[in-house]
């Protein structure tokens, strides 16, 4: 018998089976993750040029809202495309979930935001709410978690940063969405262009139940941080286009606040 002869016979065929195991992870399926990310993020920057040029020319059209509606809907995606992980998506999901809860409750009640009601600009609805505000819930603390967790934080301490940033984009928003977008009315107005305190104050204690959903020491989002940023220049820029430079200053000083932090964790990563 010869030594290279093997003992149970000729050498077998190579198997064409598929193998299970690490490589039964469907490989198509990230080139799918990043075609249909590419399509998404090329759709939100169609609505966001589309959306800041109509605010410019002065004022909105009758498919505004539908557009609008769009645009909240496609951050939201593009939040969620960039999650690399299952559990991540989960757990984005949720706070899409606990937002729409909290914005449902609050049109009956008026609570946590105060006395308010949407408008019919933004649709389809819901219990009295746009679908696509979860999503925007979403897009916005995921935007000011992946904030506070790279300024090197305690975990306590990130949650709550987080809130208040949550709540501080807010600021850039209601103003132009309460007014001039028309998007929702406040039953009692208040001192920062007609919106009340209790909004805010809402606001953080929404966001601060939100933010530990996803985790005090999460993985970083770079879409997160690319669609927040994108979404307080956008009111930001509005605020410029009505008239209103202060509520403008405060998204432009949140968008150059994120550049910075984003500038300093580079050059960290050098040294």
């Amino acid at each position: 018998m010869s030594a290279t002869t093997p003992v149970n016979g000729p050498a077998a065929e190579p198997s064409t089976e598929p193998r299970v195991g690490a490589s039964s992870r469907l490989p198509g399926l990230p080139l799918l993750r990043r075609a249909a990310l590419a399509a998404a993020v090329s759709l939100f920057a169609l609505l966001w040029v589309g959306g800041l040029l109509s605010q410019w020319a002065g004022g909105a059209g009758d498919d505004e809202g539908w557009l609008a509606s769009l645009f909240l809907l496609n951050a939201g995606l593009i939040v969620m495309l960039g999650e690399r992980t299952a559990a991540g998506v989960s757990r984005l999901a949720a706070v899409a979930l606990i937002g729409f809860a909290v914005e449902a409750a609050g049109v009956r009640i008026g609570l946590p935001f105060g006395d308010y009601a949407y408008t019919s600009v933004l649709r389809p609805q819901v219990l009295g709410v746009p679908a696509v505000m979860g999503f925007a819930w979403m897009a916005l603390v995921a935007f000011a978690c992946d904030f506070a967790w790279r300024l090197g934080l305690a975990p306590w301490v990130a949650v709550v940063c987080a809130a208040g940033l949550t709540t501080a984009t807010d600021l850039v928003i209601d103003p132009l969405a309460a007014n001039a977008l028309g998007y929702w009315t406040w039953a009692r107005g208040g001192v920062y262009y007609g919106i009340p305190f209790s909004n805010f104050a809402g606001w953080f204690v929404t966001a601060l139940v939100a933010c530990p959903f996803l985790g005090a020491r999460g993985r970083p989002n770079f879409w997160a941080a690319f669609v927040g940023v994108a979404i307080v220049l956008f009111f930001a820029s509005c605020a410029l286009a009505n008239s209103l430079p202060a509520v403008a200053l405060v998204g432009l000083a949140l968008c150059a606040a994120r550049l910075a932090v984003a500038l300093s964790s580079r050059r960290a990563a050098k040294y």
